[in-house]
């Protein structure tokens, strides 16, 4: 009965991190056509703007743990269009990025450590993201 009760104690934690790995999985797609307003509603207001004419990134730390990154700035990419560069990250944040072009998402991109669990991708990603998404018809 202990080592059942230890086992179960073990796979809570990765039970969590799956469940933020899939919120990080599903904003990427439901947060698209997502307004300012509506942004702010479910992530709260930025940690960084950043802006390139019409195109606004706005970033979010996003982990279970406190830490800071520094020398934000704005990037062009080849896949993306645009992302936010981070010259420093602790190693216990993603970094989310919200790109939005006159003033409705584009697109979501993650940065930084994701996740540090081999099986649940953008697991720290999630912490950021969870109140934007949808499950099963119901937002969390």
């Amino acid at each position: 009965m202990r080592v059942l009760s230890l086992l179960l104690l073990l796979l809570l934690p990765a039970c969590a991190a799956m469940q933020r790995s899939d919120d990080a999985t599903l904003a990427k797609h439901q947060m698209l056509g997502l307004s300012r307003e509506d942004v702010l509603a479910c992530m709260g207001p930025p940690k960084k703007k950043a802006h390139d004419g019409q195109t606004e990134v706005w970033s979010y730390l996003s982990g279970d743990r406190h830490g800071e990154h520094f020398g934000t700035s704005v990037r062009s990419t080849a896949s993306s269009g645009y992302g936010l560069s981070s010259a420093t990250h602790d190693s216990s944040f993603c970094t989310v990025n919200v790109v939005m072009k006159d003033g409705i998402v584009k697109n979501v991109t993650y940065n930084g450590p994701t996740s540090n669990l081999f099986y649940a991708p953008d697991s720290e990603c999630g912490y950021a993201v969870a109140n934007c998404v949808t499950r099963g018809g119901v937002k969390e």
